[in-house]
């Protein structure tokens, strides 16, 4: 049950969505089945602040044709948002366990149509800079249209520069934590745990574990000596468990779960050349181990085989978001498409992303430590977000090329480029100026989403410096019956640690100026954080502007 504290239930509107149905809730938000303008839509609502933020900006780097698809965001409510609502392409399937236990695969069939493409998943998403860090599999879903499996659930998700948010330990899940994590935690003399690659290649291979066994490898969080366990003890082969499981592919998940890193696959890229060495392996035997089902009574049950589909990518579709939350995916913005690795003989899948559960559930643990953030990078807002080029054969964790902002944004027009501003209050709240309604209601400007813009002077990068003042913007797109090109004019304004914008004044293309109420906005919600570097007159900000429709400013 949802009450006004803790946001919408099942039937209710939020930011133009109807919530039909809960999909999943757990530790970070709570994700629904919803339709808007009778499309189908996957829906989650996540807390505004620093850890929305974060999902917000690792799913934007880690789009890829097996990552949940981000279609943008919107801010809700209205009139005092509390809530980022992330709009996600909706698909249907089964969570990775429930798909095993009903498909009953052999060998064979679970590393060429789960193991393969999904490291090949993630070692796009580690080349992206991000890192999952809740790899198991409910947090994988077997989409039903093609039989691909969707990396979902990126509450937990980190990447290169982000803003630290816990001290000791992130958040994750007992069962699915590396020994170097646990030592770490042990060991732990005040700085965050330096997460990497290797932390989801270790989940990987306890949920591989599981997967040939049924069991966890080193037990579950009861027993109240699992730690140790992790840290000491070998796991029996799952070859000794299951006599199914051919010998060759229980080496390989045992190598997945050595205590040294460095024993085991250097990076996802290693991992999925060693699974394709062993389907090799399969073909070249003349018995039966690899494609008779792991466990014994056949297939649980009968399924047509998946048609495959036309890949489809977000920008391509008209998913009737609107230009708030998908403009700049209707608008031809130059981002090239995914692209299959041409070393690959596992060809990817079509593109239609969104979980059946898209949060971590209920058992995932919190954060662990006081969690004091340290500064790194920018916490950004993005709206619409098109799929990155899957990565050429590189290191993981290298920050993949193809990664694109969908913005570029330089100095305001008007000032100087150096840094900002006084430490006082935020502004007092204000009426909007006469006439903002009537602007609203005649051009259907949707109060509550999120439209991007530009500084129209200036195009460079992320970074702006902002002095107090005037300040105008310019529109991408459409918004509502607004035409391209029209210009908002306000007032930038100092706060204890954020710059506010507000706009009051519409210039249309053609000349006309009406009254608006606009304020900027981020995930975390009105304004913008500012950074390290600024001073006492100009402020340093990392940017990707936005700004929203309001009733009055806050």
């Amino acid at each position: 049950m949802h009450d006004e504290m803790d946001g919408p239930g099942v039937g209710g509107r939020v930011a133009g969505f109807t919530l039909e149905g809960e999909i999943a809730t757990g530790s970070f938000g709570t994700v629904f089945r919803a339709s808007r303008d009778g499309r189908p839509f996957a829906v989650k609502l996540v807390r505004m602040g620093p850890r929305s933020e974060r999902e917000v900006d690792a799913l934007r780097r880690a789009q890829f044709p097996n990552v949940v698809g981000f279609l943008g965001y919107s801010l809700w409510p209205e009139d005092a948002p509390r809530f980022l609502v992330l709009a996600l392409e909706l698909v249907e399937g089964r969570p990775l366990d429930v798909w095993v236990r009903e498909e009953n695969p052999s060998a064979l069939e679970l590393v060429e149509r789960v193991l393969v493409p999904l490291v090949d998943t993630l070692a796009d998403v580690h080349a992206a800079g991000v890192v999952h860090r809740d790899v198991k599999e409910a947090n994988i879903v077997m989409r039903e249209a093609d039989g691909q499996p969707v990396l979902v659930d990126f509450g937990a998700a980190a990447y290169e520069g982000a803003r630290r948010l816990t001290m000791q330990l992130p958040p994750g899940t007992p069962e699915y934590r590396s020994p170097e994590a646990l030592r770490f935690a042990k060991q732990w003399e005040g700085e965050p745990y330096p997460f990497g690659p290797s932390d989801d290649l270790w989940a990987l291979g306890v949920m591989l574990y599981w997967l040939l066994t049924r069991e966890l490898p080193f037990g579950d969080r009861k027993n109240p000596g699992l730690v140790r366990v992790i840290l000491e003890e070998t796991p029996p082969a799952p070859h000794a468990l299951n006599p199914r499981v051919p010998p060759s592919l229980g080496a390989l998940c045992l190598r997945m779960l050595e205590k040294a890193p460095e024993a085991r696959y250097v990076d996802a890229v290693a991992l999925e050349e060693a699974l394709e060495d062993a389907l090799k392996d399969a073909a070249a035997r003349a018995d039966d181990s690899w494609r008779v089902p792991l466990f014994p009574g056949g297939k649980r049950v009968k399924r047509p085989e998946p048609v495959p589909v036309a890949r489809r990518w977000p920008w391509a579709v008209g998913l009737g978001l609107g230009a708030a939350v998908l403009g700049s995916v209707l608008w031809g913005t130059g981002i090239p498409r995914a692209t299959q690795r041409t070393a690959s003989t596992h060809p990817l899948p079509s593109q239609q992303a969104v979980p059946r559960q898209e949060v971590a559930p209920t058992d995932t643990t919190g954060d662990v430590g006081q969690g004091a953030a340290s500064e790194a990078s920018p916490p950004s807002a993005f709206a619409p977000v098109a799929r990155a080029t899957p990565r050429s054969e590189e290191p993981a964790m290298k920050k993949s090329q193809t990664t694109r902002s969908l913005l570029a944004v330089g100095c305001l027009a008007g000032s100087a480029c150096a840094n900002g501003p006084p430490q006082r209050p935020p502004p007092a709240p204000a009426e909007c100026p006469p006439g903002a309604a009537a602007t609203r209601e005649r051009f259907q400007i949707p109060a509550g989403e999120v439209q991007p813009t530009i500084f129209p002077d200036s195009w460079s990068t992320r970074i702006a410096v902002i002095r107090e003042g005037e300040v105008t913007v310019e529109m991408l797109g459409t918004w509502g019956k607004l035409p391209e090109h029209t210009r908002f004019r306000g007032q930038a304004i100092f706060g204890t640690g954020r710059v506010y914008g507000r706009f009051s004044e519409a210039l249309l293309p053609g000349g006309e100026i009406l009254p608006v109420c606009l304020e900027w906005v981020s995930p975390a919600g009105v304004g913008w954080e500012i950074r390290p570097g600024s001073t006492a007159k100009e402020a340093r900000i990392w940017w990707d502007p936005r700004i929203m429709s309001v009733f009055s400013f806050r």
